[in-house]
């Protein structure tokens, strides 16, 4: 993901504290209910097809065909992105869908065709086709999401909502925005969020580190969706992941039960490595036994962060 993405030498120049947390997300987490099962948490990388995972989570010698096998096995997720470029088959969905282990959430991406478009409010068929197809994941669905356009402003929010509110309800939808407009106009942001709560549709925080005003911390339903890009391991990734750590454990404590947390880094094998890490603080912070992935060296890794 190269949205807000830095050098290196620009790193140590940002503060890395997390925003506090907006009054939607303080109305959403005062209404929770008493949670009395142990919280859904989701994470994940953006891809399971690259070769750098060969001797890290996949063993040496393993045929593409197997890796979406042993990545289901591995994680718990993944950031479906393939979605973005064209809506599945029916049969495709089916067969990811049989590879994966129970309990597994694909969160697809949605088409740019309709996240694009410039006649957004003109594309409800492709998104009737898009919604049909993903749905063939049944239990094994998680939270699909429409990544909307660096270009698209608050002044075509009617568009979007006219999109929007033709989804069924219930369907699982979050909404990332990157237009900087939508976080300069407290207005428009205010009202864009009030929608998605009354509609059940979730707010994706997106934490980068060229652009920390889209890292707004709202929640607008009993979800969190984040996508978290990192800068290949550099010191500063292990001080944000365990500032979200710290968050998360806070929101986990006011109820919240389900969280997605999507890792990327510029080499993608790195997002293995931040995971493992990330889950380990996790684990330690809440007393929580979330599977680790099997990364060769894990031990090694955590003990020297």
């Amino acid at each position: 993901m190269k949205f807000g993405r830095l050098t290196t030498s620009a790193l140590t120049d940002i503060s890395w504290k997390l925003p506090a947390d907006p009054p939607i997300t303080q109305a959403i987490l005062d209404k929770l209910p008493l949670r009395t099962q142990a919280p859904s948490i989701y994470v994940g990388c953006s891809v399971w097809t690259d070769r750098s995972f060969i001797g890290k989570i996949y063993p040496k010698g393993t045929s593409p065909k197997d890796f979406l096998r042993i990545y289901c096995r591995q994680f718990s997720t993944i950031e479906l992105n393939t979605t973005f470029y064209s809506i599945p088959s029916t049969e495709k969905v089916r067969k990811w869908k049989e590879v994966a282990k129970p309990g597994f959430q694909f969160c697809p991406k949605m088409p740019r065709s309709i996240s694009h478009s410039s006649n957004m409010d003109e594309r409800r068929r492709l998104l009737d086709i898009f919604i049909e197809a993903v749905l063939h994941f049944e239990e094994a669905l998680g939270m699909t999401f429409m990544q909307l356009s660096p270009y698209f402003q608050p002044s075509h929010v009617a568009a979007l909502q006219k999109l929007l509110m033709g989804i069924p309800r219930g369907f699982p939808m979050a909404v990332e925005l990157r237009h900087p407009a939508w976080f300069s106009d407290e207005v428009a942001q205010q009202e864009l969020f009030s929608f998605l709560r009354e509609y059940g549709i979730v707010a994706v925080i997106t934490d980068v580190a060229g652009r920390r005003d889209v890292l707004h911390q709202a929640l607008t339903a009993r979800c969190a969706f984040i996508r978290f890009t990192g800068n290949n391991l550099h010191p500063t990734d292990y001080v944000r992941i365990d500032a979200w750590v710290k968050k998360l454990h806070a929101w986990l404590e006011k109820g919240l039960s389900t969280i997605y947390f999507f890792l990327h880094e510029p080499e993608k094998g790195l997002c293995v490595d931040l995971a493992a890490y990330m889950l380990h603080q996790l684990n330690q912070l809440t007393g929580l036994q979330l599977p680790l992935p099997a990364l060769e060296g894990r031990q090694q890794l955590v003990a020297g962060c």
